[in-house]
């Protein structure tokens, strides 16, 4: 093993060589059954290399790579922590599908969560109050289910996800772009914790890594990698979200997309996505539809028949603006009830979008 004491030393220090170069990682041990086995039989001249990293994998007992290794076994010393390679029977296996699995997991958490059925949620970071509500129902609803909630523990659509599904059942995974011993951002450190608590945490990235942009797209990858599906809550034309989004679909992976006001900037990625050929997605039985083995749900009662409840909203609105948030309050309609009704109404012609809400369509004179 070239003097490694175990496989997790072993693991550690080659995701740790190879992090800065795509794909090599995994692409090292395409013929091997182990890293340790890699080390003991890795040739320089075998595979094309920069001559720096060719090296290194050569000799790779440097004082910072003992150091590190040293760092990385103490944090995986602590309670509900663990290191998790690719020949590990806990790595997901849908992960392993992707056409570039990270060489291995850091993870604090329930582990297990992993191979569980899993539907991302990802969306804006600077989402309306309908759009944060309307990713906690899903995440809820979906929880109660016993799908599993993953997103990247950013700010808006992710941590609304995230609080969506600890209200329910808390299995939820946070995916990092930073290592996972770091919590970014900062003022989500509580919500981290209550998903390591009941749910888990995971990176690619070795530890101590800091945030860079360039990690986020790495990240989504793995987002949207370890789903059976996406769930996109609002995004704009240009947004990380879309990125996941089309990821999802390279992946052959299902996406769905809330559809929103044509009069919102946060609705036109959504309204792409449906135009590309994800599913228009108005409740949760819209994404059960394209899950096996899973049963949509019928309605609470009889008195969510559309046409009573487009009247209600009917009854509400005037020439001066209401919020969809006001018009959830007063009707006690679920929101994303409310969001397909408003769209219908809009399309019909009844009322009429804009940024301070809806108003009543006015009616041409004969």
């Amino acid at each position: 093993m070239r003097g490694f004491e175990s496989e997790d030393h072993a693991l550690i220090a080659l995701n740790r060589l190879t992090q800065a170069y795509s794909r090599l990682g995994t692409k090292l041990l395409q013929r091997f059954d182990s890293v340790s086995h890699f080390f003991a039989e890795y040739q320089p001249d075998e595979i094309e290399l920069p001559p720096r990293l060719k090296d290194q994998l050569h000799l790779p007992h440097t004082d910072v790579i003992k150091r590190e290794i040293e760092a990385d076994l103490k944090w995986l010393d602590l309670p509900g922590h663990s290191l998790i390679s690719i020949f590990d029977q806990r790595y997901p296996a849908l992960l392993k599908e992707i056409d570039d699995p990270p060489l291995c997991l850091y993870a604090s958490g329930n582990p297990d969560l992993l191979n569980r059925d899993q539907v991302a949620i990802v969306g804006s970071r600077k989402p309306t109050q309908l759009g944060l509500k309307i990713a906690k129902q899903f995440a809820s609803e979906l929880s109660r289910l016993g799908i599993v909630i993953t997103s990247g523990l950013a700010y808006g659509i992710d941590a609304s996800a995230h609080t969506g599904a600890l209200q329910e059942s808390g299995e939820t995974i946070a995916v990092m772009g930073c290592g996972c011993d770091l919590i970014y951002p900062r003022s989500h450190e509580r919500l981290a914790m209550r998903v390591g608590e009941k749910g888990i945490i995971v990176s690619e990235f070795p530890l101590r890594t800091r945030v860079q942009k360039r990690n986020f797209p790495q990240r989504n990858r793995l987002v949207t990698g370890l789903s059976l599906g996406t769930l996109v809550v609002e995004a704009a034309v240009k947004s990380g979200s879309l990125v996941s989004a089309y990821l999802a679909l390279d992946q052959n992976r299902e996406v769905y997309a809330v559809p929103g006001s044509i009069f919102s900037t946060q609705s036109v990625g959504c309204h792409q996505l449906i135009r590309d050929g994800a599913k228009l997605t108005e409740s949760v039985s819209d994404i059960l539809e394209e899950l096996p083995g899973y049963v949509i749900l019928p309605p609470d009662s009889a008195d969510d028949e559309p046409s009573s409840e487009k009247r209600k909203i009917l009854e509400q609105l005037s020439a001066s603006p209401i919020s969809p948030d006001e018009l959830h309050e007063i009707t006690g309609i679920p929101i994303n009830q409310l969001v397909s009704l408003l769209i219908n109404l809009e399309i019909e012609d009844h009322i009429v979008g804009n940024q301070g809400g809806y108003v009543l369509a006015k009616r041409k004179s004969s």
